[in-house]
């Protein structure tokens, strides 16, 4: 699922190029890039870093963006929207989680799908240990093809 929250763009200063990026609706949450296009990658990431094991349905209410007030913030701040999409973050993050979740399988499922211990998939789900990416792209395709 997509979450849009708005982001307050503030320029680096001591003439820096880039932005520092703050979240007012999500507590803590801020990041930074050399430019507009680096930031918006920066700012998935963080977003995602900072609602990582909240529900969905717990995410944070995100504000108006005409509600924001940046006249405190340095010249040239903006504030726009960041579209924070769950499922792209978290294939991109944890696949084999993702991909399982994806074909309505648990860990259980997932464990016996792959003839695999209990505990080893567990800690892929839970992001403890994750396998070599050679083996973890196989392990996604075959959660792929048992869904098909």
């Amino acid at each position: 699922m997509k979450h849009y929250y708005p982001a307050v763009f503030i320029p680096k200063g001591c003439g820096l190029k880039g932005y520092t990026l703050r979240f007012p609706d999500i507590k803590g949450c801020f990041t930074m890039g050399d430019d507009l296009d680096e930031c918006m990658c920066m700012a998935q990431d963080a977003v995602g870093c900072m609602l990582e094991g909240v529900d969905e349905k717990d995410y944070p209410a995100p504000s108006n963006v005409t509600d924001i007030d940046i006249s405190d913030y340095p010249e040239g701040s903006f504030v726009s929207l960041i579209c924070f999409d769950k499922e792209k973050y978290d294939a991109d993050t944890n696949p084999i989680k993702a991909a399982s979740e994806k074909a309505g399988l648990n860990i259980k499922q997932t464990a016996e799908l792959l003839g695999a211990p209990y505990r080893t998939v567990q800690s892929w789900f839970n992001g403890t240990r994750q396998p070599p990416p050679w083996f973890e792209r196989l392990v996604v395709k075959e959660i792929q093809a048992a869904a098909e």
